[in-house]
């Protein structure tokens, strides 16, 4: 946990002195969307479980200048994959469009740090504000 930590800290984590950054290592990009899309799904089926609700209708939701591993754990894993469309000029997810496409089944929305387009950066932060007001008002 000790390199999980370090890249904490180094990426400004949220982590206290005290505290331990929850993550782990893997080999390669693909590896690691695999694992964190299991664990979104499994926290999903938890938390619908939990509250009496099915737990086989997963999605999840990508510009369609994701990584093909986006597709493949999509396919692996039995998740519904929702892609906004890119338009001519705009090569990313728009955010917005995005946002519209989530709904209670949603277990990720992947923005892409380096599309594999262009290598331009997805608006995190507007996507991050506005799946937070999204919650705010649906849960």
């Amino acid at each position: 946990n000790r390199c999980v930590n370090m890249i904490a800290h180094l990426f400004n984590a949220p982590v206290g002195e005290e505290e331990t950054a929850v993550g782990v290592g893997t080999v390669g990009s693909s590896e690691a969307i695999m694992l964190a899309g299991l664990a979104f799904k499994r926290k999903w089926q938890i938390k619908r479980r939990a509250e009496g609700k099915p737990t086989d209708k997963a999605n999840i939701v990508t510009g369609a200048n994701v990584q093909v591993c986006w597709e493949k754990f999509a396919r692996y894993f039995e998740v519904e994959l929702k892609e906004v469309k890119l338009r001519e000029g705009y090569y990313v997810m728009d955010p917005l469009k995005a946002v519209e496409m989530v709904d209670e089944n949603t277990i990720c929305v992947a923005a892409i740090l380096g599309s594999t387009l262009n290598g331009e950066f997805e608006d995190v932060k507007l996507l991050n504000d506005l799946l937070t007001q999204k919650n705010k008002e649906t849960g």
